[in-house]
């Protein structure tokens, strides 16, 4: 005698709603994000240091450059240390590992970004 089994099948063609907007999942605006790109003279750079995971995270905002990843890879290199760009609102943030504030807001004068010292 053959045993039945009965098991759930999960379709990718049922339209969710979105658990951010309310929206259905065709018409949701969320996951687009809109950033706005302006000239580095225009704007300052902030930097904070916040502790995620008992680990330090140097953070850099807001910048409004459409070739995020480039600028990331070249500090990642410089500072030899990992990291990640976000998108925050309608700028994006990037996040150092480590305490380096000093030798970022460095390397990013030398890339033609005014810094906020603080």
């Amino acid at each position: 005698m053959k045993k039945f089994i009965l098991e759930p099948t999960f379709d990718d063609s049922i339209d969710r709603i979105c658990k951010k907007c309310g929206e259905l999942g065709s018409e949701c605006i969320c996951n687009e994000a809109v950033i706005k790109i302006m000239p580095k003279d225009t704007y300052k750079i902030h930097s904070k240091l916040s502790k995620v995971k008992n680990k330090l995270i140097s953070s850099f905002y807001p910048l409004y450059i459409d070739n995020q990843k480039e600028i990331l890879q070249i500090l990642k290199k410089k500072l030899g240390c990992g990291g990640n760009a976000e998108i925050v609102e309608d700028f994006i943030q990037i996040n150092l590992q480590g305490d380096v504030r000093k030798q970022a807001n460095l390397e990013l004068k030398k890339l033609g970004f005014q810094i906020i010292d603080s």
